[in-house]
């Protein structure tokens, strides 16, 4: 019944109802108007041929509508008869006619007109995890159809971009995951036989230790990305972020100092009335945090960190090693140390959760390396009223 009831049922049934209703209307009009000019002339002629009696002579007689050539009142009447009902019959034919000529275009139109939609549904019901590649790619003109076409297009760049990135993120977890178990594991085996001394066993239950303060950072900052990946949901307030920047780098002074770091944070002239962003709290502070703590890991003895407050946004440079371009921009994806992969204080997530909490909130990021060496994270804002 939903297959018979489809567009094309439905336009063929409106083409041949209207075609008809306006047909009808025509028609009845065109005869109705015959009709009555038809009798208001015959009346006229009948009254023109009616006998004068005024001079008070004999009527003529009037010739019988029977008699041979006889054109009377009755004979009139019944060609009037005749004549209406004749149209009357013609007029229903053709609107028969119109009608199911009207439906067969309205069904040849439809099925031209919709043909694409066969086409969208037979590709989006064969699509799955293993064929986001497929795209509809429709061509013609650029009507409602292909601007559909086009917008499950982009949807389908989207969720294969996200699948990808899905099955990247689950083999990398799985892997930074079964290090330091397999670390845990190896220390049980090696490090504690039958005969152990107390020396070995403190030895194993730092190494243990260790490794599950990695793991634990790492579950840590594997819990903040899904947070920021699953977006806001109306969770913002105003924030003060100079406010917030200066707070962070005075939690990070101590770690700084103790590798020999300088760390500033300062706010540019153009920020009269601070820089106050709507957004949500927790996932800011958090993205700040990964910054500085990021610019102090991945530097030099001697080397400083610079956090700055523009009226547009924040930023967060260091100097450090060369970085190239190319490395700078892979940065951002998950566990992506650069030529420090071995460091064992972060968990490689870092950039990760910045870029995660700036797409959440709609900012830009932008992570360029510096000639001289380290990097710049540019985080533009978009900017509320202090």
């Amino acid at each position: 019944m939903t297959r018979l009831w489809s567009i094309g049922a439905r336009t063929t049934l409106a083409f041949a109802l209207a075609s008809m209703v306006i047909t009808a209307a025509v028609l009845v009009l065109v005869t109705s108007g015959s009709v009555r000019t038809f009798a208001s002339e015959y009346r006229a002629v009948s009254v023109e041929l009616r006998p004068d009696t005024s001079d008070g002579a004999e009527p003529a007689p009037v010739p019988d509508a029977t008699g041979p050539g006889g054109a009377g009142a009755s004979g009139g009447a019944a060609v009037v008869q005749l004549a209406t009902t004749t149209q009357w019959q013609w007029a229903a034919f053709g609107i028969v006619t119109s009608g199911v000529l009207a439906g067969c275009v309205g069904w040849f139109v439809s099925r031209r007109v919709l043909r694409p939609v066969d086409r969208i549904t037979a590709i989006t019901r064969s699509l799955s995890a293993s064929t986001l590649h497929e795209r509809i790619a429709l061509d013609g003109p650029d009507d409602e159809l292909r601007r559909l076409a086009r917008t499950i297009d982009d949807l389908l760049d989207r969720l294969e971009t996200a699948f990808e990135s899905q099955r990247r993120f689950v083999a990398q977890a799985s892997h930074e995951l079964r290090t330091p178990l397999a670390v845990q594991r190896a220390a049980l085996q090696v490090g504690l036989p039958d005969d152990a001394d107390p020396a070995g066993i403190a030895a194993v239950r730092a190494e243990l230790l260790e490794q599950n303060r990695r793991t634990e950072r790492l579950v840590d900052s594997l819990l903040v990305l899904a947070e920021a990946e699953r977006g806001l949901d109306g969770r913002t307030e105003p924030v003060d972020c100079e406010t917030l920047a200066c707070e962070v780098a005075g939690e990070a002074t101590g770690s700084a100092g103790d590798a020999g770091i300088a760390l500033t944070c300062r706010t540019t002239a153009d920020v009269v009335d601070g820089l106050v962003v709507t957004a949500e709290p927790t996932l800011v502070r958090q993205l700040l945090r990964n910054l500085v703590a990021n610019a102090v890991e991945y530097n030099r003895p001697g080397g400083w960190v610079e956090v700055v407050v523009r009226r547009d946004g924040f930023s967060v440079a260091n100097s450090g090693d060369v970085v190239d371009a190319v490395t700078a921009g892979r940065l951002v994806e998950p566990f992506c140390r650069g030529d420090r992969a071995g460091s064992d204080r972060h968990s490689g997530l870092g950039l990760s959760i910045v870029a995660a909490i700036a797409r959440a909130h709609g900012w830009g990021l932008d992570v360029r390396p510096r000639a001289e060496g380290g990097l710049v994270v540019d985080v533009r804002t978009a900017v509320s009223s202090a």
